[in-house]
């Protein structure tokens, strides 16, 4: 009876790591319900041969990662899974109705898995590694495939491509995003609400080849001072767990500097998902060189809550449901953190462009609260960045001078705090 209320407790505190584990390896969640309670089961079993308790998560992760590869190995007949396997799982994850990896499906096996690789990201050694071959026939087979391919495409889809692969001249590090904000009209529309998949997140659609830019105008000046760029470069893995790398460049206006991979990061993002998989901290060179450079991932105890929201086990769903924001003599109520509250439908217009959105904001545990609105094409047109009164106050890098000129900034109050609007953020796709 003790040994197994041992066990229950042990579980109980590593579940949320355990399941985050199948889910993010298996390609969908009925699949991974099956394998999270063959795990809990030969977890169970074998729980009397467990010398140490505090090895406990190690442990039962060995034994989900076992279940993972068997169910890999019922399904592919290997454990160890081929590039055609992987090819498949990143296709279903991460392709849906992308023309380029509908098109690589019609193509013979060799040259279907040598293009994918490539466009993967994987350089030619990489990809001779991978599969045991010469790079003169990593090469060669590429040559050949890219030919067949070009024989099935239709000349709009050969333009279509060619226009991805080129690159425009760059003046300068703004891409034209206007010097003051542009005119913002944000007005409600009496509609019902229209459930939408948001596909993007921090202004990115994370597919291998994607990019998109945001312009940050800070008031109250209403001024340019930063713009991103987000890439998606490569694929990714993470504790065997297939996603994308996703680099962000930020130029600052007043600093005139660019920094290269400000930002990195990894995600996985399926048919009802969006999780972060894991993010690198203070890498950048010649940047806070007196920091290490950090790596988290998602199998860390505590990973993830904000970015997830309050699924810590699946991730932010995509859908966007109604999630109606209680609003009482102008004062936002809400009863939790890190999750949508919906305020409607909306017009937004930005610049000469107007656009029917869905608007939700999220409260963050860090003190910051974001607005943001969605097309109906799943993209995020504008964000609104509020700060909390509390975190303005406790900030060492704003001054007395800087929190004086943002006193008359518009705000808004959530469960009686202060937030301080800081920032309109405005994506490329808007302009």
């Amino acid at each position: 009876m003790e040994q197994e209320q041992s066990f229950e407790a042990l579980l109980q505190k590593h579940r949320i790591v355990v399941e985050r584990y199948i889910n993010y390896r298996l390609p969908n969640s009925f699949d991974a319900d099956d394998v999270i309670q063959e795990t809990y089961l030969a977890a169970c079993l074998g729980f009397e041969k467990l010398k140490d308790q505090n090895l406990f998560k190690t442990w039962i992760l060995s034994i989900a990662k076992n279940q993972c590869n068997l169910w890999y190995r019922k399904k592919y007949g290997s454990s160890v899974i081929s590039t055609d396997a992987i090819a498949e799982i990143a296709v279903n994850i991460l392709y849906q109705d992308d023309t380029l990896f509908t098109m690589l499906k019609q193509l013979p096996k060799e040259s279907s898995e040598i293009l994918f690789l490539t466009a993967q990201g994987y350089k030619q050694k990489e990809i001779a590694a991978r599969l045991k071959i010469p790079v003169g026939t990593v090469k060669s087979r590429i040559f050949h495939a890219k030919k067949q391919f070009l024989s099935i495409c239709t000349q709009d889809q050969i333009r279509m491509f060619e226009k991805g692969r080129r690159k425009m001249a760059k003046h300068d590090y703004t891409y034209g995003f206007p010097m003051i904000v542009p005119h913002i009209s944000i007005e409600k529309i009496p509609k019902d609400f229209i459930e939408i998949k948001c596909l993007d997140e921090s202004f990115i659609i994370p597919k291998i080849g994607c990019q998109n830019r945001e312009g940050m105008y800070r008031y109250p000046d209403g001024k340019l001072a930063i713009v991103s760029t987000c890439r998606v470069p490569k694929g990714a893995m993470i504790h065997d767990a297939i996603g994308v790398k996703i680099c962000r460049d930020t130029y600052n206006l007043a600093h005139k500097k660019l920094y290269k991979n400000e930002a990195v990061w990894f995600v996985q993002q399926n048919d009802e998902y969006y999780r972060t998989l894991g993010c690198i901290c203070c890498d950048q060179e010649g940047e806070d060189d007196e920091w290490m450079t950090e790596i988290h991932t998602f199998l860390e105890d505590f990973y993830g809550a904000v970015t997830n929201g309050n699924d810590v086990v699946h991730g932010r769903p995509l859908l966007i449901k109604e999630n109606p924001l209680t609003v009482k003599n102008k004062e936002y109520q809400i009863t939790e953190q890190n999750i949508r509250y919906t305020m409607g439908m909306f017009n937004v217009t930005i610049g000469s462009r107007s656009f029917e959105t869905v608007g939700y904001i999220i409260v963050q545990s860090c003190g910051v609260m974001c607005e943001n609105y969605v097309d109906l094409n799943g993209r995020i047109v504008l964000m609104r960045w509020y700060e909390s009164e509390e975190s303005i106050r406790e900030t060492e890098y704003y001054d007395d001078e800087f929190r004086h000129s943002i006193a008359n900034n518009t705000f808004v109050l959530v469960n009686g705090m202060k937030y301080t609007l800081m920032e309109d953020r405005i994506s490329e796709y808007a302009l």
